[in-house]
């Protein structure tokens, strides 16, 4: 029996056992970003919607896999189209569009698409400075990068830091690209950066964040007011380009409890938050939360200040099938499927097995979006992936 069977509470089968909608009609196809937007409105679609997210060594197997060459993994590179064939083979619908820096710091930098934001300049072999000055440095396996220089720390004024500026020229031309071809897809929009804890650690340290969070609030709210700016403005021109949701990632949860309290989280994080989600709403479009780890405590503040979805949903860390009892009717959920223990280690029947299953806790009424409850990692079998898709 799967790690997701177990998990089930009997009370919920009960439940479960009442609805009489169905997950899937045949008698209607939809277009993707049809499919999209009917399960998000907590409708049902023809089928549920499928998403993707994989790391950048995971996905140059799964393109030795079916026979394309590694270098199309990033939309950057990819001059022929292959993503979108892999996607369409996997049923994915949806796309994203994604921020890059702008032409004069592109001048000046390298492109390695090892990196989480793969723009930096070289200060080092496999070391590379963003364009918010954060420094990277990959890992021993070269397949992932850790923050090794933060641009904040030990700065006194948030004034004698030169933010990005949200209109540079560059920012947007492969955004444009990207999304002129995928209109009958669901577009997400990507901000560039994690509003607004995460990219403050980012910048001056997680420890160092923290103590300034209790301790030199002042100086956190000149840093967020800035963020704000940026990162609204950013949203603004990916809506204008043709976003129909907007991605704000932000990890405050870890995998058995939150990262900052509730409390500090709603005293200083949340009002910028829910200042940043107003703005972008007015535009018409849907938000996306995500958040590492738990969150359940803050789930209620994110519904109240307009999040349409939540991801990554964690069965390690939040039962899918409790948080779709207790929050279904107002929020959809994105993720779900084990990144932790079916996809790296389970077997393909227990792959499907949990598809199943949390199609038929969680995909009832809409609101359900089926992807990896994170990046897949290197050590994950193909075979596992593609099963999740084919199920």
């Amino acid at each position: 029996m799967s790690y997701a069977v177990k998990l089930i509470n009997p009370l919920l089968i009960k439940i479960l056992k009442k609805r009489k909608r169905m997950i899937f009609r045949g008698d209607v196809k939809m277009n993707p970003r049809e499919r999209v937007i009917k399960a998000i409105e907590r409708e049902d679609p023809d089928r549920v919607p499928l998403d993707i997210w994989a790391s950048y060594p995971f996905m140059v197997r799964l393109l030795e896999y079916f026979g394309y060459e590694k270098e199309a993994v990033h939309p950057h590179l990819d001059r022929k189209g292959v993503m979108d064939k892999v996607y369409d083979r996997l049923g994915i619908d949806f796309r994203t569009i994604m921020v890059e820096p702008p032409d004069e710091f592109k001048a000046k930098a390298i492109f390695d698409p090892r990196f989480h934001f793969p723009w930096g300049i070289k200060i080092g072999e496999d070391i590379l400075k963003d364009e918010w000055g954060v420094i990277r440095e990959l890992n021993v396996t070269k397949t992932q990068s850790r923050i090794i220089g933060y641009p904040l720390k030990g700065i006194k004024s948030i004034d004698d830091y030169d933010f990005p500026d949200p209109y540079a020229p560059g920012r947007f031309e492969l955004a444009q690209k990207t999304a002129k071809k995928c209109r009958r897809y669901a577009i997400i929009g990507y901000l560039g950066g994690d509003p607004f804890f995460s990219q403050a650690w980012y910048l001056m340290g997680f420890s160092e964040t923290i103590r300034k969070m209790y301790a030199e609030k002042e100086f956190i709210m000149r840093l967020f007011d800035k963020m704000l700016f940026f990162f609204r403005e950013v949203g603004k021109q990916l809506i204008e380009i043709g976003s129909d949701i907007i991605m704000i990632a932000d990890d405050v949860g870890g995998q058995d409890r939150m990262l900052i309290s509730p409390e500090l989280w709603r005293s200083i994080v949340k009002p910028y938050l829910a200042s940043l989600i107003k703005a972008l709403k007015k535009e018409g479009v849907y938000i996306m939360y995500h958040s590492d780890g738990i969150i359940e405590p803050i789930i209620p503040d994110l519904i109240e200040m307009g999040v349409d979805i939540l991801n990554p949903i964690q069965p390690e860390c939040m039962d899918p099938a409790k948080i779709k009892v207790k929050y279904g009717d107002k929020v959809t959920l994105h993720g779900t499927i084990s990144i932790q223990k079916t996809l790296p280690y389970g077997e393909i029947a227990e792959v499907k097995e949990e598809v199943k299953e949390r199609i038929a806790t969680c995909g009832y009424d809409g609101g359900l979006v089926l992807s990896p409850s994170n990046q897949v990692l290197i050590d994950t079998k193909v075979e596992n992936f593609l099963a999740l898709y084919e199920t």
